[in-house]
């Protein structure tokens, strides 16, 4: 694979492209326009995606500059993901391997940069942390966005809908801890307390301009409550870690 230093499509780091979010765009969008500034200029830098999905955040990457691997353990969304690739004109600057993120197929001080979304909650925490660690360089960041134990509304929907949800490692205070442990440095920030009501109005009711107005009007919310009141991030849906070694 040719690495990305000759590719001319380039977008501005500090921009978020929401259609290649992919799903639950209206909410990744804050946390991505929270990590992508703290991954700095992408240009040349390797990147690892652990369960790369249909490939939505490896072509983001891949458009600032980064060569990216990504990694997953179903064959067809790797089809996927090289599909996505190909129509944003990135496929020279990505890779999409068969892999299990709890056995890293890499030397040692690989990659600057490995990335993750909902990943982790299905694999032991501890593993595939000190995966990341030992594939990453000196100095490189692990950033893994995952969802959170007890947010009491997607709680009692798990409870409820999803019955493989008691297989899922779902992310306490106490989990994002002990996953800094593994790395020389940690900070996290916590996403989405009261801004889950917005979607009354996209999934019940649906009325486009209340939904839009409600989301914004809640995360203001949300982020003067986790400010005054940071105990609150306990009950967040979701966690953005970035890690550092």
């Amino acid at each position: 694979m040719r690495e990305p230093d000759a590719l001319k499509t380039k977008t501005d780091n500090t921009s978020v492209e929401v259609e290649l979010l992919l799903w639950w765009e209206d909410y990744y969008l804050p946390i991505f326009e929270y990590i992508l500034p703290q991954m700095g200029d992408l240009q040349g830098k390797k990147i690892l995606e652990l369960g790369t999905g249909t490939g939505g955040t490896a072509t983001m990457l891949a458009k600032r500059g980064a060569f990216v691997t990504g990694i997953d353990l179903l064959p067809f969304r790797l089809s996927e993901a090289r599909q996505r690739t190909l129509q944003h004109n990135v496929a020279n600057a990505t890779d999409f391997l068969l892999m299990d993120a709890t056995e890293l197929a890499f030397p040692d001080n690989t990659f600057d940069i490995i990335i993750s979304k909902s990943v982790l909650v299905f694999t032991d925490h501890a593993e595939v942390s000190r995966e990341c660690n030992r594939v990453l360089k000196p100095g490189g960041k692990a950033i893994f966005i995952e969802n959170m134990r007890y947010h009491p509304v997607v709680w009692l929907y798990r409870k409820l809908f999803l019955k493989y949800s008691r297989e899922l490692r779902y992310f306490s205070l106490a989990d994002i801890r002990a996953i800094g442990e593994n790395f020389r440095e940690m900070e996290h920030r916590e996403f989405h307390l009261m801004s889950l009501g917005a979607l009354f109005w996209k999934r019940f009711i649906p009325i486009p301009v209340l939904y839009r107005w409600t989301l914004k009007f809640l995360r203001t919310v949300d982020d003067l409550i986790i400010r005054y009141i940071p105990m609150l991030n306990y009950f967040c849906w979701i966690s953005a870690m970035i890690c550092r070694k």
